[in-house]
């Protein structure tokens, strides 16, 4: 009896588990590794740094979507070959930036900050583990910037959060009519959180032909509790003698804590007689993941034994590059490249998300079409290895993952005022 409860309430640590942020909240920030905290050079500036968006003139819009074909085997010491039926995800985002006056700048996000997505069939190996699960997260932030000096800029805004879920697993439980129960979870809440930022134009040296402009700019994302007030859970083939335990239809109280990120980027920016430019970005993500340190779930049937999980994350470090080269403001090209440690340790490894340490490579392309219309492309290539367990189910196993993500997106800008010109004798 002890070993099937366990399997039934571990049957919620699945649903949030591994390393499930999601970084594509732009094209062109992609295409340079991700590196955007400290250029400011589009809408999606809202969302890396909010301050940043005093640096753009004018309505700004941005927006996109990426297509993610994931590729997940893992091999067992029972199972030479398993495959994650994964289906392709598709991430979007919208971001705008405007003008109130001078000093003060107002902008809105819409976005996906975290999900996760995973598939095995019914009678796999690890069964009792997980079947299926799908996790998605909608973030809204309106912001606001101000300009406390020309070089300057500070900015923060509000995050409403709405998150969904579902998940499947086998229950180790038999009866004469069938082999084992079932147990489906799914449930939706939401959070509210902030996002702050500074910016600072900080030098440019301004040469007979060239220009070089130095940016540097630190942001900060809280953590968001997302609340799971009446989650609902249904449990199949459960032999008559355990339906007490686990009834046909019952309901569960949560919640998830989404984690903190603080981010420090700078930037540099060689620009020769308008004729091509250079651009180089650096940012330092600290991702808060140790806020998950245990997942609870409180069963509304008294029957049912409340569940709470250790998580035991650890907080990690991303280091992220991009390079920019942009001919006659026109065409661009970018690549890029960020490495990123895993925040699960070994022992709490699980098969519907086995996070591992990575180094990722990115590119992307730009072309502008007139002053007002310009659309970005981008790619990311992602390859990782692990050999780790989940000791609370005494499963081993050796995953092979690899995703490609293939990202569009179009800016629009308008209603900039042109740059004041020096008076000329002419």
């Amino acid at each position: 009896m002890k070993r099937i409860v366990l399997a039934v309430l571990s049957l919620p640590m699945v649903v949030f588990a591994g390393g499930f942020q999601l970084n594509l909240q732009g094209i062109r920030s992609v295409g340079m590794g991700g590196a955007f905290t400290g250029l400011g050079s589009d809408a999606s500036t809202v969302f890396f740094n909010p301050a940043g968006m005093n640096n753009l003139t004018g309505h700004n819009f941005t927006a996109g979507f990426n297509y993610v074909t994931p590729s997940v085997s893992l091999q067992t010491p029972e199972t030479a070959n398993i495959n994650q039926t994964s289906p392709n995800a598709t991430p979007f985002h919208v971001y705008y930036s405007g003008e109130l006056n001078d000093r003060m700048k107002f902008g809105f996000l819409i976005n996906n900050q975290f999900g996760s997505t995973s598939s095995f069939d019914d009678n796999w190996q690890g069964r009792y583990i997980i079947q299926n699960i799908s996790l998605k997260t909608f973030m809204f932030q309106p912001t606001m910037s101000y300009k406390i000096h020309d070089k300057i800029f500070v900015g923060g805004g509000f995050v409403y959060t709405y998150g969904s879920f579902s998940t499947e697993k086998a229950v180790p439980v038999g009866s004469a009519t069938t082999k084992e129960g079932k147990a489906k979870l799914s449930g939706s809440g939401d959070g509210v959180g902030y996002n702050i930022g500074i910016f600072s134009n900080v030098y440019s040296l301004v040469k007979e032909t060239s220009t070089t402009d130095f940016k540097v700019g630190i942001s900060y994302r809280s953590q968001i509790g997302v609340d799971l007030p009446g989650g609902d859970v249904e449990f199949t083939d459960i032999p008559v003698s355990l339906q007490n335990k686990f009834p046909a239809k019952t309901t569960f109280v949560s919640k998830i804590t989404l984690p903190s990120v603080f981010t420090a980027g700078f930037s540099v920016k060689h620009t020769k007689n308008e004729k091509y430019s250079l651009e180089f970005a650096y940012d330092l993500n600290y991702t808060g993941w140790s806020s998950y340190d245990t997942l609870n779930f409180d069963f509304a049937n008294n029957d049912t034994p409340d569940s709470k999980t250790t998580k035991d994350w650890q907080d990690v470090f991303t280091h992220r590059f991009g390079l920019d080269f942009t001919y006659k403001q026109k065409y661009s090209v970018r690549v890029g490249a960020y490495y990123d440690n895993s925040p699960v340790k070994d022992g709490f490894v699980s098969p519907e998300l086995p996070d591992a340490t990575q180094l990722a490579y990115t590119g992307g392309l730009s072309y502008k079409i007139n002053d007002m219309i310009s659309v970005d492309f981008s790619y990311i290539r992602q390859s990782a290895q692990r050999e780790s367990s989940l000791e609370s189910a005494n499963f081993t196993a050796k995953y092979n993952r690899k995703v490609n993500v293939y990202g569009i997106g179009v800016n629009l800008k308008f209603g900039a005022k042109p740059k004041e010109t020096a008076p000329s004798i002419n």
